[in-house]
């Protein structure tokens, strides 16, 4: 967290540099990272997974379903298609390891478990005079989920899953140059309609943006 708070101190210490630029570009390329508070699947994978025991047996398992935090890369490029909307293509990839508590056994299982998210959608720009540029969007498309579990102790037939996914949210640009902006930051609710239920999530995003 004290290196995420670093990282926006730097962005907005940047960004008054450039308060003098064109409006906007028909083009714009984001990159950056993401930070999401995501269900760890643990629902998918006890319904058909068992664990390995040290002698090779196996034994049904309870995992327990919590949120955790996943941490990685988002990307998108970005049509504007007027001077306030924009239809975009968002990318992102989110990681983490964690362990899964047995609420059969009271042990756990480790695991390292990916979220990847492909949407498209609109986003309506409040551009105005001064160098902040306050966004809000609808985006719609698919999320994968998948796990792995390098320890051999646990085994199921579908640790992966893709399902229909949506971000709702906006955030806020600072115009840093003509070819640059800074994304102070971005908010989106993330519900994804897995099979055997919805999964809500919440994702932080913040980075630089391109402007051709």
């Amino acid at each position: 967290m004290r290196k995420l708070l670093l990282l926006f101190a730097i962005l907005l210490v940047c960004a008054p540099a450039g308060f003098a630029q064109s409006d906007y570009s028909n083009w714009e390329f984001f990159i950056g990272y993401a930070h999401e508070r995501a269900n760890n699947g643990a629902d998918r994978l006890d319904r058909r997974g068992v664990a390995i025991n040290p002698n090779g047996s196996t034994r049904r398992v309870d995992l327990v379903s919590k949120r955790i935090p996943y941490n990685g890369v988002t990307a998108e490029v970005v049509a504007n298609v007027t001077r306030h909307i924009g239809l975009v293509t968002n990318f992102s990839a989110t990681f983490a390891n964690t362990d899964f508590l047995d609420a059969l056994s009271g042990t756990s299982i480790h695991g390292r478990v990916s979220r990847y998210t492909l949407l498209f959608g609109p986003r309506y720009n409040f551009r105005n005079s001064s160098p902040f540029i306050p966004y809000a969007h609808a985006l719609f498309g698919v999320a994968r989920y998948q796990a792995k579990f390098r320890n051999h102790d646990f085994s199921c037939p579908d640790t992966n899953e893709t399902a229909f996914a949506m971000a709702l949210g906006g955030g806020l640009d600072i115009r840093a140059g003509n070819h640059v902006d800074i994304r102070a930051g971005q908010v989106d609710y993330l519900p994804v309609f897995f099979s055997h239920k919805r999964e809500d999530g919440l994702r932080f995003s913040a980075g630089v943006k391109i402007k051709p």
